[in-house]
Parts: C-alpha cells; structure tokens; sequence
C-alpha cells in the first residue's frame, strides 16, 4: 500500500483505486483534519469534515502529483472548510463567536496538572482571555495561528492557503502582535 503522503505518478484512475486512497487519507489525516475543523468550526466540525472528504474524494482523480498529497489535502481541506464557515455565517447573516470555544483548543493544551484550585481558577481564566482574543482576530489571522498550531511550517501554510510565504509571515506577525495586545486589553479590562 502507498504511502499517502507520497504524492503518485498521477491520480487513481478507476473507482476502486480511488476508494482505496481515500480510505488511506483518511486514516492518515481523519483525526488531525477533525481537530483542526473544531478549531475552526466548533460544533459544526463533523458536518465540515464529511464536506472536506466528499471534495477529496471527488477530486482525488485529478491529483496531477505537482505537490505532495498532504499539501494538497490540507489546501483543499482548508478552501472547503472556508467555505463552509462562509455558507455557515451567512446563513447565520451575521459572524457569531462559537459557543463552544473551549473545545478549539488542542488536547495537550486543556491536559490539566494537578495545580491548587486558585492555580486552576487563574489559568482558566487565562484560557478564557486566550479564547476570546483568538475569537477577535480576523479569519485570515486566526487561519495562520490555526495552522501553525497544526504544526506546519511557514512554507506548508504558503502552499495551503495558496499565497506568497511572505503573506503567511506578515500575517502571523500582525496576528501575534494582534493577539498579544488582545490579550493585554482583556487582562486590563478585568482589573
């Protein structure tokens, strides 16, 4: 069996090649694209996820093998998931905050220690500030902050939104910076 993140010759040719590698997408990235549709989505993340791999699915014939297949998916992943959230607010006619803000943030980073209950009660509240500051930034800011978070590189983020690496470094510069004084304003705001 191929590695899916090796990109082939070119794309599957018949429909049980194409089943084949879309069942190998997805127990290479399902869980990693499910994480990241959270993040970006909230509640509505497994509706988002079943949209990315009908698209991948439908799509997969077409791969040429011009980048890798991870690259590929984490563009297309990332212009569906978009996309969604798009038809999503404006359905909503109006962008709302998600309610469920707490689960857009990794495992690792809610893994709690075991911490006095003052200790526990200041750091969720630092979450709290965190979650809302993050909530504030623009889409395309948050997008990068997103995917860095995922652990892509500067050049994998280039390559999935489909811009120049010198907009994804600007754009997380301006988003750490933005973040940063988010931060500041809330933490003020509260004393």
């Amino acid at each position: 069996m191929a590695s899916p993140s090796a990109p082939p010759a070119a794309g599957p040719t018949g429909p049980g090649e194409v089943q084949q590698r879309c069942a190998e997408l997805f127990a290479a990235r399902g869980e990693r694209l499910q994480r990241f549709a959270q993040r970006l989505l909230g509640a509505d993340a497994p509706d988002g996820v079943q949209e990315v791999f009908a698209a991948a699915c439908r799509s997969l014939p077409s791969f040429r093998g011009e980048a890798r297949l991870t690259t590929w998916f984490h563009r297309l992943a990332l212009r569906v998931l978009c996309a969604f959230r798009r038809r999503r607010d404006a359905r909503a006619a109006r962008e709302q905050p998600d309610a469920e803000a707490e689960a857009r943030l990794s495992p690792r980073a809610l893994a709690a220690y075991q911490q006095s209950p003052f200790d526990l009660c200041a750091r969720e509240e630092r979450r709290q500030r965190v979650l809302q500051a993050l909530d504030r930034l623009s889409p395309p800011l948050r997008e990068v902050l997103l995917l860095r978070g995922e652990g892509l590189s500067y050049g994998e983020i280039a390559e999935a939104l489909a811009i120049p690496l010198g907009t994804v470094k600007s754009r997380m510069a301006a988003a750490t910076v933005l973040l940063a004084e988010k931060l500041q304003r809330l933490a003020e705001d509260e004393r």
